[in-house]
């Protein structure tokens, strides 16, 4: 047998096998989870770039101090979009904003003859899906009672903020708790009967809106559940008071 046969069969066997002709390749490597989304959203472009820091109950999270042109537009819509659907009879209560009497009497204000307004505002996931809903609370004589002023919330749908709920007779502080009814957040906010606190509330989602539910035997925000608070009307001038509404883009 010639002396070159075995080294050509040696040959052919490292050509041929995977595991001598080639270096293995390395496993897989899984990638790492993402880290868990808080509720709540700091101030930035779009909170949903980064995940926000943790707030635990009893902490303040200060309202967002930059404009939002998109809420802006969708404020306007709502406060003068024209008459609404409303009971005649509610007209002239006192307890109710001047924008939820213009309804209540089909009139259509123009939001250049109402007087100044401002607007404080923040984002919280509500219904943890993951997107940040918008709470905002729209001050100024058109926008506010002896019960209190108008508080808003959004969701955004496709880039679009869509209102979920409104409630004329919001008192500061407004808190997110732990609870959840049809998967959405809780809400508690202190209560009034024509001006004077009558303890507190809690904005409850009912799969459509939030609708306010009194809480008996809870004199104030300090015996209520704790929460997180996310819109607080401090003792400012109202030149002060969050961001100033304009009439146009």
């Amino acid at each position: 047998m010639s002396p070159l046969r075995p080294l050509a069969v040696l040959l052919l066997i490292g050509c041929c096998s995977p595991g001598l002709g080639q270096p293995l390749a390395p496993p897989p490597v899984a990638a790492p989870a993402p880290p868990p989304r808080s509720l709540l959203g700091p101030d930035g472009p779009d909170p949903r770039d980064r995940p926000p820091p943790l707030a635990p109950p009893g902490s303040v999270i200060p309202a967002i101090t930059r404009p939002d042109a998109r809420l802006e537009a969708a404020l306007r819509a709502r406060l003068f979009a024209g008459p609404m659907a409303a009971s005649p009879a509610a007209a002239g209560d006192p307890d109710q904003t001047e924008w939820e009497q213009a309804r209540a009497t089909a009139q259509r204000p123009v939001c250049a003859d109402v007087g100044p307004l401002r607007y404080l505002h923040n984002r919280i996931d509500l219904d943890g899906d993951g997107r940040l809903e918008t709470v905002a609370v729209v001050v100024g004589s058109f926008a506010c009672a002896s019960g209190g002023c108008s508080l808003l919330v959004f969701r955004d749908v496709d880039g679009v903020l869509e209102l979920v709920a409104e409630h004329g007779l919001f008192q500061s502080p407004l808190k997110v708790i732990s609870h959840r009814h049809r998967g959405w957040l809780d809400l508690t906010l202190p209560a009034s009967l024509h001006g004077a606190p009558d303890g507190l509330k809690e904005l409850r989602f009912d799969g459509r809106t939030y609708q306010p539910v009194p809480l008996p035997g809870v004199e104030g925000p300090a015996s209520g559940p704790p929460g997180t608070v996310v819109l607080e009307l401090l003792p400012l001038p109202f030149e002060r008071l969050g961001l100033l509404l304009p009439c146009g883009p």
